[in-house]
């Protein structure tokens, strides 16, 4: 059976966004164009900026927030692609603040923990071994049980 929102308008050009935006303001399966279209090249975007992890979730959004901001779409445009990566954009700026808004809650709730040790730190331990090679190790008792060298 062939689906007659599977297939261009005859007048529209080959994958102009616009024709599809418009047509699933009545029929909203149209969408599905336009997803098939610019999904991998969106999810690449957002993996690159956030990691394979949230990029499933994200590049979702995106797609998610676009069809419910379909009639806002400037039709005289031929090409979604600029508005969906304005949409990511914003998305991953939203997931950024909203992890840093997490950690920063976590961290308040455990303020006794050491900080985590970043590359500067690990690099000015390597270096005052390098400084001092014969500095005899000693052994010293952690946390109980956990013994450690230093």
């Amino acid at each position: 059976m062939h689906e007659p929102y599977l297939t261009a308008p005859p007048d529209a050009p080959p994958q102009d966004d616009a024709v599809w935006i418009e047509r699933s303001w009545d029929e909203p399966e149209c969408f599905g164009a336009v997803f098939d279209a610019h999904y991998a090249e969106i999810h690449r975007y957002v993996s690159r900026r956030l990691g394979p992890h949230a990029a499933d979730d994200v590049a979702a959004e995106t797609f998610a927030l676009a069809f419910r901001r379909r009639r806002r779409f400037d039709l005289s445009h031929r090409s979604a692609r600029p508005w969906l990566y304005g949409l990511a954009t914003n998305l991953v700026s939203r997931h950024r603040r909203d992890e840093v808004r997490l950690l920063r809650a976590v961290d308040r709730l455990n303020p006794l923990a050491e900080p985590p040790r970043g590359h500067e730190d690990e690099m000015a331990a390597k270096a005052s071994i390098l400084r001092d090679p014969f500095r005899p190790l000693t052994w010293t008792v952690g946390a109980p049980g956990t013994p450690a060298w230093r």
